[in-house]
C-alpha cells in the first residue's frame, strides 16, 4: 500500500515546502503529492536548476508520488477564446515536461473553479469543449508517459464540472485518451454517490489516483462538510478498501485532511491516520 500526504493539507502548518517535506517524513510519510500552484512553482519558467531545488528540498526520504494544484486559477480550461486555448494548451505541455522531469507519472487535475462550464455557454456545449481541450493536450501527456486523473468535486458552489462518477467517467470516455483517468476522491465521492464501493467498481481500471480523508457526516445538509484525519469521522474504510482491492488497484491513496481541520499536535494526528489506513488495508 502507497500512502502519501498531500502538501496542501500543510499550508497551515508549514511555510516553506521544506518545512512540508519536515512533517511528512516525521509523520511517517515516504511520499508526497507536489503541489505545484501552493509551493509556488511554474511550469511556464521552471528551469533545470528549478527542477534541482524541489529534488534537493525531496532528499530528506520523502519521494514525490503525484503532483497536484496543478491548474492556475485564471486558466479557465472551457473557453471559446482561442487566444485563451493556445495559451492553455501551451501551459499543460508545459506542466507534462515537469511532471515527466520529475520522474512522476500521475497529476490530479482538481481546479475547481476554472474547469467549470461558464453560465454564457450552454452546459453540454461547455463539456465538449472540454473534453476536446483534454484529447488535444493529452496527445503530449501521452508522448511523455504522465496521466491526468480528474478529481470529483461535489460542491457545485465551486465546481459544475464532474461532480458524480457517472459524470467523470462520461468526461474521461469522451476525452478517450489513456493520459486522461480517474482520481478517485473518497471523501468527495460519499456526498455524490450513494454507494461509494460500487462507484469505485464502476470506475475500476480507470482509477489511476486516490484522495482519501474521514468526514464527521453524511449528509451536507445536517452535517458539517469538511474533511479530516481518517479516524476523526465515520467513513467506513474497510468496506472502500474492499472495493479498491475487488478492481486490484494497486496505486497511491493520498492522506488530504483540509488544512484548516489539523490541530496543534498535526503529527501525532497524520501518524495515527496514516496507522489507520494501513490497520484498515490489511483487514479488506
Amino acid at each position: 500500500m502507497i500512502i502519501s500526504l498531500h502538501g496542501v493539507s500543510l499550508s497551515q502548518v508549514a511555510s516553506t515546502p521544506n518545512e512540508a517535506v519536515d512533517i511528512t517524513a516525521k509523520a511517517g510519510f515516504k511520499y508526497i503529492e507536489l503541489p505545484v500552484t501552493t509551493w509556488k512553482i511554474d511550469p511556464e519558467t521552471i528551469t533545470n536548476q528549478g527542477i534541482k531545488k524541489i529534488k534537493d528540498v525531496l532528499s530528506a526520504g520523502v519521494e514525490a508520488s503525484s503532483i497536484g494544484m496543478i491548474w492556475p486559477r485564471d486558466y479557465m480550461m472551457v473557453t471559446t477564446s482561442p487566444l485563451d486555448w493556445n495559451r492553455n494548451i501551451s501551459y499543460a505541455h508545459k506542466l507534462f515536461d515537469f511532471s515527466a522531469m520529475m520522474n512522476v507519472k500521475v497529476l490530479n487535475l482538481g481546479g475547481p473553479e476554472v474547469r467549470s462550464v461558464p453560465a454564457s455557454i450552454p452546459y453540454l456545449d461547455g463539456l465538449r469543449i472540454l473534453a476536446k481541450f483534454w484529447k488535444e493536450a493529452c496527445r503530449h501527456a501521452e508522448d511523455v508517459g504522465v496521466i491526468v486523473a480528474i478529481e470529483h468535486i461535489v460542491r457545485s458552489h465551486i465546481s459544475n464540472v464532474a461532480d458524480t462518477t457517472k459524470q467523470i467517467i462520461d468526461l474521461v470516455r469522451a476525452v478517450d485518451s489513456p493520459s486522461f483517468q480517474i482520481m478517485a476522491q473518497v471523501h468527495q465521492m460519499v456526498y455524490c454517490d450513494l454507494d461509494v464501493p460500487a462507484a469505485i467498481k464502476a470506475s475500476g481500471e480507470l482509477i489511476k489516483l486516490v484522495h482519501i480523508a474521514d468526514v464527521p457526516g453524511f449528509n451536507p445538509i445536517t452535517d458539517p462538510v469538511k474533511f479530516v484525519v481518517p479516524g476523526q469521522g465515520k467513513l467506513d474504510f474497510l468496506s472502500v478498501f474492499r472495493a479498491f482491492k475487488a478492481i486490484k488497484y494497486d496505486g497511491e491513496f493520498c492522506l488530504e485532511p483540509s488544512p484548516n481541520t489539523l490541530g496543534k499536535d498535526y503529527i501525532s494526528e497524520l501518524t495515527d491516520g496514516r496507522r489507520l489506513l494501513e490497520a484498515k488495508w490489511e483487514q479488506a
